[in-house]
C-alpha cells in the first residue's frame, strides 16, 4: 500500500523549503556587501565618507580656483551638492548658497550635537573619564568637529590624525530637515592651505534620501527582491501548478459525470488528499455507471415483457369489436383501444430508450449525410404539410450512426409538431463551426420555462402546462427528448436546448463533421 502524504505536510514542508532559501539567500547577498567594510558601509555617512576621501584626494592636488569644478564632477553621477568649509564655519568651496540654520548650527555650534555613535546607545564619553570639579568647560574653539571634545592630549589640539598620525575614521553625521525636505551629510575632512593641513567638513544636500545612490544604494537591493522572487516563484510553481492540474482534471472528469459520461476517470496517483479525492471520484463514477446501467437494462427488460401481453391486448380489443353489437360496446372498446395503444406506445418508447442507452457506446459511426436523414425525419413525421422549412447544405456530413440519428431528429420533430405545430412553421437548420456541426430544431411554441429547460432530457419529466395548450393528457410519456439524448450521446455529439424570443424553443444538436 502506497503511504499517503497529507496536503497540508507538503504545504507546511514547502513553506520551510522556502524560508531555508530565502535564509541562504539573504546570508549570500549580507555577505557580498559588508564583507569588506563591515556594516557600517550600508550608514550613508560612511557612504560620503569614502567617497569624501576620494574627494579630497584630488582636491588637495588642484589648484584652489579648480575645486568648483571638481565638486560638481563629483555630485553631477548622483545629483546631490557638495560645499567645502572650514572648521569656523568658512566656505571654501562648492554652491555659495548659505547653509539652512540647522545644518550651519551642527556645523559651528558650540555645543556637542548627537554624533551617530551615539545613537547607537553609546554615551559621549564612554571610554573618558567623567570630569571632575577642577575640569572647566572646554571653550567653543576647542571642540573638535561638530561639537565633539578634543581628543588631542591638550585642549585646543588638532585631533591626532590631523597630526600627521595614522588617519582614523573621520566623524560623520546624517541631517534630514523639512521645509523643504532635504537630507544631509556631514563628515570631517582634511584640506591643504599653503601647505598646511587643516580641518574641514564637506557637506552633502541632496532631495532623495537616498541620495541619488550616494546615501544609500537601493539597486542591489531591488536585485535582491527580484532574485528572491523568481527563487520563490521556482519553488512554489511545480507543487502549485501540480495541485491546480489535479484540481482542473477533476474538475473535468466531475463535469462530464454530471453530463452522463460514466466512464471519466479523476487522476489517483497522488499520494495526498487529492489522490483520495480522485481515487474516491472514481469510485463513485463506477457506482453512478453500474445503477444507470442496472436502471436501463430494468427498463429495457420490463419493456420487453410487457410487449407480449400488450399485444395480447389489442388482440383481444380488436375480437371484442368485431363482436361489438351495440354502439356503447363499440365506444366503451374504443376507450379501451385507446389506453391499449397508448400503453403499447410508451413500451415501444421505452424499448428505444433502453436500446440506444445500453447499445449506444458500441455503435460504429460512419459518414452521413445531415440533409437526407433531415428529409427522411420530416417525410416519416411531417408527411406532405408544410410544416417544417429545410434550411441544410445538401454537402454536409457528419460522423454518426444513421439509424439513432434518425431516432433523435423524428422525436424531435414529433415534439415539435405536437406541442407547437399550431403556432407557427418548425425550422431544421445546421452550421457548421470548426469540427463541430450543429443542428437546431426551432418552432415558434410558448416555450419552456427557464427553470424546466435542464431536466427535459431527463426520462419520464413532462411540463404539460408549457407544451401541451389546453391538454394536459396529451403530454406524452416523458421519453422522447430522453430518447434524443440517448441517441446523440451515442453518436459522440451532445443536445442543449433554450428558448427563442419573442417565443418559441430551439433545440441544438452538437455533431462532428465527417
Amino acid at each position: 500500500m502506497k503511504t499517503r502524504i497529507p496536503l497540508y505536510a507538503k504545504i507546511v514542508m514547502w513553506f520551510f523549503v522556502n524560508l531555508v532559501v530565502l535564509f541562504i539567500a539573504g546570508w549570500l547577498l549580507v555577505r557580498g556587501q559588508f564583507q569588506v567594510n563591515g556594516f557600517s558601509a550600508r550608514v550613508a555617512g560612511d557612504r560620503v565618507q569614502n567617497k569624501a576621501l576620494e574627494m579630497m584626494t584630488e582636491l588637495n592636488s588642484a589648484p584652489r580656483e579648480k575645486w568648483d569644478e571638481i565638486l560638481k564632477k563629483y555630485a553631477a553621477p548622483f545629483g546631490v551638492r557638495f560645499f567645502l568649509y572650514d572648521n569656523d564655519g568658512r566656505h571654501l568651496a562648492g554652491p555659495t548658497q548659505p547653509l539652512i540654520p540647522e545644518v550651519h548650527n551642527r556645523l559651528v555650534g558650540a555645543r556637542p550635537p548627537l554624533r551617530m555613535d551615539n545613537q547607537r546607545g553609546h554615551p559621549p564619553f564612554e571610554g573618558r573619564r567623567p570630569p571632575g570639579p577642577d575640569d572647566r568647560p572646554p571653550r567653543p574653539e576647542e571642540f573638535d568637529f561638530l561639537g565633539g571634545p578634543p581628543d588631542g592630549p591638550q585642549r585646543g589640539q588638532p585631533p591626532a590624525q590631523m597630526r600627521g598620525q595614522p588617519r582614523e575614521l573621520p566623524d560623520k553625521l546624517f541631517i534630514p530637515t523639512t521645509n523643504p525636505d532635504r537630507y544631509w551629510v556631514l563628515v570631517r575632512v582634511e584640506y591643504l592651505e599653503n601647505q598646511t593641513k587643516r580641518g574641514g567638513a564637506l557637506v552633502a544636500e541632496s532631495d532623495s534620501p537616498t541620495g541619488g545612490g550616494l546615501y544609500f544604494d537601493v539597486v542591489p537591493l531591488l536585485w535582491a527582491g527580484a532574485g528572491v522572487l523568481v527563487l520563490s516563484v521556482l519553488i512554489w510553481l511545480p507543487f502549485v501548478r501540480g495541485i491546480t492540474r489535479s484540481l482542473s482534471r477533476m474538475s473535468a472528469a466531475t463535469a462530464q459525470l454530471a453530463e452522463g459520461n460514466f466512464e471519466a476517470r479523476a487522476n489517483e496517483k497522488r499520494r495526498d488528499e487529492l489522490g483520495a479525492l480522485g481515487s474516491e471520484i472514481n469510485r463513485m463514477a463506477a457506482r453512478l455507471a453500474g445503477y444507470v446501467g442496472g436502471q436501463k437494462r430494468f427498463l429495457g427488460d420490463v419493456a420487453h415483457e410487457l410487449c407480449a401481453p400488450t399485444a395480447r391486448l389489442q388482440m383481444a380489443v380488436s375480437i371484442l369489436e368485431q363482436r361489438a353489437t351495440t354502439d356503447d360496446d363499440r365506444e366503451r372498446l374504443a376507450d379501451v383501444r385507446e389506453e391499449v395503444e397508448h400503453m403499447a406506445s410508451l413500451v415501444n418508447e421505452l424499448l428505444q430508450f433502453s436500446r440506444a442507452s445500453i447499445g449506444g457506446k458500441k455503435v460504429e459511426l460512419q459518414r452521413v449525410n445531415l440533409r437526407a436523414i433531415a428529409e427522411k425525419a420530416i417525410h416519416r413525421e411531417a408527411g406532405d404539410t408544410s410544416q417544417v422549412s429545410l434550411d441544410l447544405d445538401p454537402e454536409l456530413q457528419v460522423r454518426a450512426e444513421p439509424d439513432l440519428l434518425l431516432r433523435a431528429v423524428s422525436n424531435l420533430l414529433r415534439n415539435a409538431i405536437r406541442y407547437a405545430g399550431h403556432a407557427g412553421p418548425i425550422v431544421v437548420s445546421a452550421v457548421r463551426d470548426g469540427a463541430d456541426v450543429f443542428l437546431s430544431v426551432t418552432d415558434s411554441g410558448p416555450g419552456i420555462p427557464a427553470d424546466a429547460l435542464p431536466k427535459i432530457f431527463d426520462p419520464f419529466y413532462r411540463v404539460d402546462t408549457a407544451r401541451t395548450p389546453g391538454q394536459p393528457g396529451q403530454g406524452g410519456t416523458g421519453l422522447g427528448l430522453a430518447i434524443v439524448k440517448t441517441c446523440v450521446e451515442a453518436c459522440s455529439g451532445s443536445v442543449v436546448a433554450h428558448n427563442v424570443q419573442p417565443s418559441g424553443l430551439e433545440v441544438t444538436l452538437r455533431l462532428r463533421v465527417a
